[in-house]
């Protein structure tokens, strides 16, 4: 469920009515651009930028973080055309239709490419580069009609008369500015490609990639993974347990999953097509949870640092390849005996962690369901584990990643184990009863019931202070609050003496994955 997205509906309700109103005032007197009508050749130019931002704005309807946007931004510009046709009769209407429809075809190709790679991103990119164009565009205008009455106030008017054009047209770059601004602040990106698994040790996240792995293959045309590349500063260890397949077989093996140790980092490239055209490729990093209050800028310069120098490699280098396969690869084949040094290890994780996680669209973190049923320790540990998302978030946000021209960041709160919550919390418990249900596999996941049951949750972790500091702080886009289990048909085992609270999956079946999915895409 969308449980954040306030600051953005701030925006979305400042720039309606301020639109609504600017454009009635330049309709109400835009006699008075006649006095100095703008030069055919700029005229070309504007038409070719409308039709050029009509087809990008066309493209971002395909996104659902982008959706909004997408239509009013074509709204406005197939509007614009219309409008200055409309106001100037003396319009060489042909030309107009050219340039428009040369915008549109070549901003088709970029759009093409954006949609057909999950990179919407990209148009949301284009939209503001062009919101600035637009921008440079009316303000010279404006600026340029305001000098010109300044210089010659008796040439054509009175100077009581230049003198309310020059407020007026100064007015109109005052408003550009505040629209402009806007306009950029709502214009929403994601990258899609990249996500990153945030949680501290015992929070599931081993099991939370297998759940992926397990929807993108059943749900997705040719969806697969790799094996993972495995990266491990133990000499005796491939991390041969790591992979895909000796997971998923221990997992029929009904064994518990080991936990991913401090020397040990995996990265998982799941795969498949949306639509069986759109590809998806999400790139996730598996890690020990002990890093997951390490990660911040200046852990993350002291590895590149020690990279850069054991490497021989530059800085710039080092961080621009940092988080990507590639750059595992080549530390592994090429450099091997380096992993043996405990300090060398640390610093790829913490480089591939960070460097993944500065370059993910979206991020997930993971809150363990079974401290949840622990209402004094488990929530005490909660706390301390939300203090360290908001700490890592601050971090983020000190580096200007929600600046003009960046992409934005979309953020999900996961609860896991919810299996496990369903036997330890008795009001859960009790409210699954109450659906008829005797564990989640009974509960549609896509159903009101579902939904109900995270809200309980929701409403449980909010009692929390420092899960609401967290909540607070994530309000820029849309944030997602969801509760999965791997394991939706887990039950605690029988024994003689009666049923254990240990809960262990021995099957792979996802539940409210097409949540985490439709937060993904």
């Amino acid at each position: 469920m969308i449980i954040n997205n306030k600051r953005r509906k701030i925006y979305l309700l400042l720039a309606l009515p301020l639109s609504i109103f600017v454009a009635y005032v330049f309709t109400t007197i835009a006699p008075v651009f006649k006095i100095h009508p703008a030069p055919v050749e700029l005229t070309v130019i504007v038409e070719f930028l409308c039709g050029l931002f009509f087809i990008i704005a066309a493209g971002m309807i395909f996104n659902e973080d982008s959706r909004i946007n997408g239509v009013i931004y074509a709204g406005i510009f197939a509007a614009i055309p219309c409008f200055y046709v409309y106001l100037s009769p003396w319009a060489n209407i042909g030309l107009l239709l050219i340039s428009f429809s040369s915008g549109v075809l070549i901003g088709l190709v970029f759009v093409a490419r954006a949609v057909l790679n999950n990179r919407y991103d990209n148009l949301a990119v284009m939209a503001k580069i062009l919101f600035t164009v637009f921008f440079a565009i009316i303000v010279g205008f404006l600026a340029y009609e305001m000098w010109i009455f300044a210089i010659e106030p008796e040439s054509e008017t009175t100077s009581a008369y230049a003198a309310q054009n020059i407020f007026f047209f100064g007015a109109g770059i005052v408003v550009s500015v505040i629209l402009y601004i806007l306009a950029v602040k709502l214009t929403i990106g994601v990258r899609a490609s990249e996500i990153f698994i945030f949680g501290p040790r015992s929070s599931g996240k081993t099991y939370f990639v297998m759940g992926l792995w397990n929807y993108i293959s059943q749900n997705f045309d040719k969806g697969h993974s790799n094996e993972g590349v495995v990266l491990t500063g133990d000499p005796n260890d491939e991390g041969d347990d790591l992979r895909i397949s000796s997971l998923y077989a221990n997992i029929l093996d009904g064994r518990i999953l080991s936990r991913t140790y401090r020397y040990q980092m995996v990265i998982y490239q799941l795969t498949g097509k949306k639509y069986g055209l759109i590809p998806v490729k999400w790139t996730v990093v598996d890690y020990a949870g002990e890093y997951y209050d390490e990660l911040n800028e200046i852990n993350f310069k002291k590895a590149v640092s020690l990279l850069s120098e054991r490497l021989e490699m530059a800085q710039g280098e080092v961080r621009k390849n940092a988080g990507t396969i590639p750059f595992v690869k080549y530390i592994k084949l090429h450099h091997p005996e380096k992993l043996l040094d405990p300090e060398f290890t640390k610093s790829v994780i913490i480089a591939t962690m960070y460097g993944n996680f500065l370059k993910a669209g979206k991020v997930i973190f993971l809150i363990d369901g079974e401290k949840i049923t622990d209402n004094r320790k488990g929530h005490s540990q909660l706390a301390r584990e939300f203090g360290g998302y908001m700490k890592t978030l601050i971090d983020l946000e000190g580096k200007n990643y929600f600046g003009f021209f960046s992409s934005n960041k979309k953020y999900a709160l996961v609860v896991t184990k919810a299996d496990l919550i369903l036997w330890k919390n008795k009001e859960i418990r009790n409210l699954i009863h109450s659906m008829n249900a005797s564990k989640l596999s009974d509960i549609p996941e896509k159903s009101k019931q579902a939904l109900a049951i995270e809200k309980n949750l929701f409403e449980i972790l909010s009692s929390n202070m420092v899960f609401k500091n967290l909540v607070n702080m994530m309000n820029d886009i849309s944030m997602y609050f969801v509760c999965v289990s791997v394991d939706a048909t887990a039950e605690p085992f029988p024994t003689e003496e009666g049923m254990e609270e240990e809960i262990a999956p021995t099957a792979l079946a996802p539940w409210r994955f097409t949540e985490i999915f439709r937060f993904g895409l």
